[in-house]
């Protein structure tokens, strides 16, 4: 009886981050970071995932810290 190759899991961290970076979530930063480290030591698969989760956390704190500011000089306005 012949073994088939089995391929690697895809990392759960990683598709959370990266659910959370479609959420506009700032968290997805952290926890893509975190996926990218485990998927280097356990060979999982995600690599992908986890880098768009980290851009997308980018973002996120991006537009939250825009929106803080606006916020802010809205309030000033007022």
């Amino acid at each position: 009886m012949t073994e088939s190759p089995t391929t690697p899991r895809r990392n759960t961290t990683a598709v959370l981050a990266f659910v959370l970076g479609i959420l506009v979530s700032p968290m997805a930063l952290p926890l893509g970071w975190f996926a990218r480290e485990q998927i280097k030591r356990s060979g999982e698969r995600g690599r992908g995932l986890a880098i768009s989760a980290i851009v997308l956390g980018s973002v996120a704190i991006l537009v939250w810290i825009a929106g803080a500011v606006l916020l802010f000089f809205w309030w000033l306005s007022l």
